[in-house]
């Protein structure tokens, strides 16, 4: 515990030197390696073999440093910050070490091997270091400060570094500010250095401002050594600001392996979680250790991810990104990898978020995983210098927003080249669809990108094509509505929606995106069949249904024919010229049933009335007769219910009838108001989409669309008046008239 309480120290120094004290110095000045060294020398062999937890408290204190110092040197300071960024170990950060009798020597092998959990809390509280410098040198520098201000142990002087190698099973955690979790070196001034390895058997936490979780250097004026880091825990992060996951430093032919979730962001990110995951993750909030918000969605994090996830310089820097079996091998942010031949490999199932730009320095992107723009739900362009290969086994998950008629895409500073899928995710869908640029750079080739729907889509065929030979463009070849109706798998024969399938066309040809009747148009084309294309432009067409006066009309019918029953025949009036009647009619049905693939229309009614007529004169009787009807009308397509209207009417009519001898005219003059409800079912499937994803790459629960409202509501009311007259006669047969 305290200031410069390192948990274990070890050192080989030729030449003199070893752990000093606090030694200040400036770009201008030479900084004093701790203790007088003698000539010089050569820096032997070390190495850390240990197995335990090692917990420090204090700032500048490191739990494992291993050193070895050709020439004199030594642990010169009681921190470090970011390190010399050129090939020498020079520019603008280096720090001259004096080794006062002499700088000449080579550094020995350093090799850690640690199994336990480490833990720093303090500033500059680093976890594993491992350095061989040549020439004099080592860690040193009181301040450490941000990335181009301050450097140390990366300033030889005459001689080789010899290579350094550090390995962890366990968590490393660091807490403080500018502090590094795992860090390797090889450096030298003139002379040549050798390969740093790094292997993260757990995870890498630096989550403190401008800390690193992984870095490795190599750098000299003569040859550099190779830089292999393995990331085979579950997280790596690197911390806020400056604060990066995994930094290369010189280098010749580099290589980062990760297989795990990859990212810099500090420790307290503000996000949105969803509320059937809050439970959870507040008893995740309480368990010790660092906190990673898994379940937050990403797009809630996207201001607090820093600048930068992963850096190079001058060597030849390649990531290899790809998914083990209880890690993710998931990268998230932007990178810069510097000037020299570099590339990333997304292999496939592994998971590539581009956050603003991929700066590869020419190199090539090559995705045989899953890319995206921001995550799922999100539309952004990334930038991209250098170029980008998709193989067969490949999606570059693509958000479209036809509202803004805008969808992801990639600039690229090179040649373009996809194959594999574009799985599309539709944002908003009031507009019609157009072209779009997926991608574009100084050459394009379409090796057989397929976009797809996240639900099969009957009324679109999504396609891509090169245009200018640089551009990738997603258009789509649809199908006409009246082709879809008039398919046999539509279900549907008749002209009616063959019509209204025709209208529908003539409307998506004639107009430009902003369509008014754009988001019924995509409503139809995203429905899954024929099938169900056909059924939905069915509900749309309208169909002869039932009206009041047709209500009206038949039911009046029924109750006048019940009164003439009286009126028409002599036989069936009393002996005293009145005749009354009440009659409940049985419930009449009508049917109409066309064919198969049309509607059927079935009515019913139930009729109520009572009346009574009288003599009044030799030849003259007059009466009234009052009515009630209930009515129900249904359409249906294919056993489906498209249509019910419900209602009732009430008739009243003045009866007249005239008699001379066997000839008669009755008359009856009379109307009827009816007041009837209806409902239409003119529903239709909404779109789904996915709304976004969370940090560790699940997919929020599918959302829809806005629809257009599943039925539209009418109500009938109507008042009407007439008259009937009829001319008869009567002619006694036996016993009948």
């Amino acid at each position: 515990h305290g200031e410069r309480a390192h948990g274990v120290v070890a050192q080989s120094v030729g030449g003199g030197g070893g752990y000093g004290g606090d030694a200040k110095g400036k770009s201008s000045n030479a900084l004093a390696i701790g203790g007088l060294g003698g000539n010089g020398g050569d820096g032997g062999d070390v190495t850390v073999i240990r197995t335990g937890t090692i917990t420090t408290t204090g700032k500048d204190s490191i739990a494992i440093i291993a050193q070895s110092v050709g020439g004199g040197g030594g642990i010169g300071g009681a921190g470090f910050g970011r390190f010399g960024a050129d090939d020498d170990g020079g520019g603008p950060n280096a720090i001259g070490f004096n080794t006062p009798g002499g700088t000449k020597g080579t550094g020995g092998k350093v090799t850690i091997i640690q199994s336990g959990a480490i833990e720093t809390d303090g500033d500059r509280g680093h976890g594993v270091v491992a350095q061989a410098v040549g020439g004099g040198g080592g860690a040193g520098g009181m301040d450490s400060l941000a990335m181009g201000q301050s450097a140390a142990g990366s300033q030889g002087g005459i001689g080789d570094a010899a290579a350094s190698a550090a390995s962890t099973d366990s968590q490393v955690w660091v807490k403080g500010a500018s502090s590094y979790a795992m860090f390797g070196q090889s450096a030298t001034g003139d002379g040549n250095a050798h390969a740093v390895d790094l292997t993260a058997g757990d995870s890498l936490f630096a989550q403190g401002a401008d800390s690193v979780a992984v870095y490795g250097e190599s750098t000299a004026k003569g040859a550099k050594g190779n830089i292999t880091i393995n990331l085979n825990g579950q997280y790596t992060i690197g911390g806020a600001g400056t604060g990066v996951a995994a930094m290369l430093v010189g280098g010749a032919d580099n290589t980062l392996n990760n297989h795990s979730l990859l990212y810099a962001m500090g420790a307290t990110p503000s996000f949105t979680i969803q509320a059937s995951q809050f439970q959870a993750f507040q008893a995740f909030l309480l368990a010790p250790g660092p906190v990673v918000p898994t379940n937050a969605i990403l797009e809630s994090l996207l201001d607090d991810f820093s600048p930068l996830a992963i850096t190079g310089t001058s060597g030849d820097d390649h990531v290899e990104n790809s998914k083990s079996a209880d890690t993710l091998g998931r990268v998230i942010g932007n990178m810069d990898l510097g000037g020299g031949t570099n590339s990333f490999h997304n292999i496939a199932d592994a998971s590539m978020v581009g956050l603003k730009t991929i700066d590869l320095g020419g190199g090539k992107f090559t995705n045989d995983g899953l890319f995206t723009n921001q995550g799922i739900g999100v539309v952004a362009k990334v930038d991209v210098t250098g170029g980008f290969t998709q193989i067969f086994s490949g999606d570059f998950v693509t958000d479209v927003d036809l509202n803004n008629q805008i969808t992801d895409a990639l600039a690229l500073t090179v040649a373009g080249d996809f194959d594999g899928e574009a799985p599309l995710n539709f944002l908003s869908i009031d507009k019609l669809f157009a072209e779009y640029v997926l991608a574009t750079g100084s050459a394009m080739t379409d090796s057989g990108i397929t976009p797809t729907t996240l639900h099969p889509a009957v009324g679109f065929n999504f396609l891509t094509k090169v245009v200018g030979g640089t551009d990738l463009v997603l258009y789509a070849d649809n199908p006409t509505f009246l082709e879809l109706a008039q398919d046999p798998n539509s279900g549907t024969t008749d002209p009616g929606v063959f019509q209204m399938a025709q209208y529908l066309d003539d409307v998506e040809a004639s107009s430009s995106p902003d369509n008014p009747m754009a988001l019924l148009i995509n409503m139809l084309r995203f429905l899954p069949d024929e099938m169900e294309l056909g059924s939905a432009l069915t509900r749309l067409t309208p169909h002869y249904a039932v009206h009041t006066f047709e209500m009206i009309n038949r039911s009046t019918d029924i109750m006048l024919e019940a009164a003439r029953e009286c009126t028409g025949v002599r036989a069936y009036k009393d002996p005293d010229g009145r005749c009354v009647w009440a009659s409940i009619s049985p419930q009449a049905e009508y049917s109409r049933d066309a064919e198969a693939g049309t509607t059927s229309r079935d009515d019913v009614m139930k009729t109520m009335s009572l009346g009574g007529i009288g003599e009044v004169s030799q030849h003259w009787s007059l009466g009234a007769t009052i009515g009630r009807t209930e009515f129900d009308s249904k359409i249906d397509f294919n056993g489906e219910l498209l249509s019910a209207t419900t209602g009732e009417s009430w008739q009243a009519y003045a009866l007249a009838k005239y008699a001379d001898k066997n000839y008669f005219i009755d008359f009856a003059v009379g109307g009827g108001t009816g007041s009837f409800k209806g409902e239409r079912d003119t529903h239709l499937d909404q779109v789904a989409f996915i709304p976004g994803e969370t940090l560790i790459g699940d997919y929020l629960p599918e959302a829809l669309l806005p629809g257009i409202g599943n039925s539209v509501t009418y109500t009938q009311k109507t008042a009407q008046f007439g008259g009937s007259a009829r001319l008869g006669i009567t002619q006694e047969m036996g016993a009948f008239y």
